[in-house]
């Protein structure tokens, strides 16, 4: 999902309502390429698997890079972070909490964000904002979502900065509870379609990532999760998610197809391993 690009005569709730409204598109854009999940609106990684009963990690606000635009109330370039459940495989209105970092008139916007099937499924503004003000870029957020049976879900979200952080509790009849993700969602132009850039200069980074499954909690290696890339139209890698860190809970999500894997402890042994060898055999060759 994400904010709709023409906003206008707008009051400051309705607009922070639009800055969070998006378009769910990962059923139509997602496809297997060479057995690799490729998406038109999202990267990231998602676990596949029954009974999901919880998600959690931590990111910090990217700032984005925003051009300057003539006249009207239009957001031209905009990114969602988020963690969810059920966006992958059912392809349904999902649990979600997360930020939006968006460029309206020229100037960055940062809010925060819950939304769930109760809050408006269906209707172009259906997400709840989690703070009555804007955010900043930089604030680190901690984001969970937990299933306690019943049908009944809790989802947190804080905002250090702002100074604690919102629960939301929802009942939410027949979830699948079939996937688990952690995305960062690019901004598309309702109007054309057009998918854009993600508008930032920095890696975005996911830590402490953590999902349970049938309430045992796992990294997101030991989940089995599949990766995301995100393309254009054409198939051109617009960005892709890095290699998961050693206890599989941290990844980072950069421009581009190219990205180098964090340098994690097994990777440097093997390195350095190669190295010595490399050595060892450059002074045999000159002793011989």
């Amino acid at each position: 999902m994400f904010a709709s690009p023409l906003v206008s005569h707008l009051t400051r709730k309705a607009l922070l309502l639009t800055l969070v409204s998006f378009l769910l598109l990962m059923s139509t854009s997602a496809r297997l390429a060479q057995g690799q999940v490729t998406s038109t609106n999202w990267v990231g990684y998602a676990v596949n698997a029954n009974g999901v009963t919880a998600i959690s990690a931590s990111w910090t606000i990217p700032a984005v890079q925003c051009i300057s635009t003539a006249g009207g109330n239009q957001v031209t370039q905009g990114l969602g972070v988020w963690i969810g459940f059920d966006g992958f495989t059912a392809g349904l209105i999902p649990e979600q909490l997360g930020t939006n970092s968006v460029c309206l008139n020229g100037s960055p916007i940062y809010v925060a964000w819950e939304e769930d099937p109760t809050t408006g499924a269906g209707k172009a503004n259906h997400a709840v904002e989690a703070y009555p003000e804007y955010l900043s870029a930089g604030d680190r957020i901690t984001a969970s979502i937990t299933y306690s049976g019943s049908n009944h879900f809790q989802l947190i979200i804080n905002d250090a900065a702002m100074g604690g952080g919102r629960t939301y509790n929802v009942i939410i009849p027949n979830a699948p509870r079939t996937s688990a993700e952690w995305i960062v969602e690019a901004s598309v132009n309702v109007q054309t379609q057009q998918q854009v850039t993600l508008p930032v200069s920095q890696p975005i980074t996911f830590s402490d990532c953590s999902a349970s499954v049938n309430n045992v909690a796992g990294s997101i290696t030991q989940n089995h999760a599949q990766t995301i890339t995100l393309v254009d139209n054409n198939g051109k890698v617009i960005a892709s998610p890095q290699n998961l860190n050693q206890a599989g809970t941290s990844f980072q999500v950069v421009e581009g197809g190219s990205a180098v894997p964090e340098f994690t402890a097994p990777m440097l042994m093997i390195a350095t391993t190669l190295f010595v060898g490399l050595l060892l055999l450059k002074r045999r060759i000159t002793v011989l």
